[in-house]
């Protein structure tokens, strides 16, 4: 590959693991975590993204390979070729997650990643904190798949950006190319709150799932709501939305990356 191939992107790791969030969980998947994020969100399980790295960690096979560490930025053919030694025997992934840090602030490598992954076979899904609708739209139409954030104030400690989650939410219903919308919420967050977000993602994107993610303890974030909370949140999301689902972070659970 030349040309987009030759394009960089700081990279933070890229590993062969299970899909441990969402609707697809359980899932065989590539993950590659790009470097840099925009936001500071109280429950972030990865401040390590917020700088860019010296190097990345990159494993050399799959499932137990050892890590190599070349230097950052990473060029996309590097990337590209990475993706293909994990997946061998071709078909053992069914797609590779682009993840981050916030991966659309470098729609340009991602763009280039995605159709390279998709001439190795491999569908592309994208995780991303849903603010960044201009690239989104830069790198839909080589993407199989995006799970957006909703990003709630109280959640997050930062403002919601509502008017960005409208138009990345919009993007996607015309598309047909979102997974589910993810929501973590917390032993704090109110279910007037949930409610509203629910009424949100059902007037913008109908059609698109909303998963209730319960809050991973790390550091200062939220606590995860007890059970009894969680019933109560689905119950209030469900007054507005057809399709709630909770589901927790199963790789925590697990041990995985």
């Amino acid at each position: 590959m030349s040309g987009a191939g030759e394009i960089r992107v700081p990279v933070l790791e890229l590993f062969s693991s299970f899909q441990g969030e969402g609707p697809r969980v359980g899932e065989r998947q590539i993950f590659l975590r790009l470097a840099k994020c925009d936001l500071r969100c109280a429950f972030c399980d990865t401040p390590e993204s917020y700088p860019t790295p010296d190097t990345a960690r990159v494993q050399m096979a799959a499932p137990h390979g050892p890590d190599e560490r070349p230097a950052n930025p990473l060029s996309v053919d590097a990337i590209l070729a990475a993706c293909r030694r994990l997946d061998e025997p071709p078909g053992r992934h069914a797609s590779l997650s682009i993840t981050g840090g916030e991966p659309l602030l470098h729609p340009q490598a991602v763009h280039a990643i995605a159709v390279g992954a998709r001439a190795l076979g491999l569908r592309v899904h994208v995780e991303t904190g849903g603010h960044r609708p201009g690239a989104l739209q830069h790198v839909l139409e080589v993407v199989d798949e995006v799970s957006p954030d909703f990003k709630l104030e109280s959640v997050t400690g930062q403002k919601t950006p509502w008017d960005a989650h409208a138009d990345t939410y919009a993007l996607l219903e015309a598309s047909g190319k979102g997974l589910a919308i993810k929501c973590v919420v917390g032993a704090d967050t109110p279910a007037t709150d949930v409610e509203a977000v629910a009424r949100f993602c059902a007037q913008h994107a109908p059609s698109i799932p909303l998963v209730l993610q319960p809050a991973t303890p790390f550091g200062e974030g939220p606590a995860r709501p007890t059970l009894g909370q969680l019933y109560a949140l689905h119950d209030a999301a469900g007054r507005a939305h057809p399709d709630v689902r909770v589901i927790p972070q199963v790789h925590t659970f697990l041990g995985l990356r």
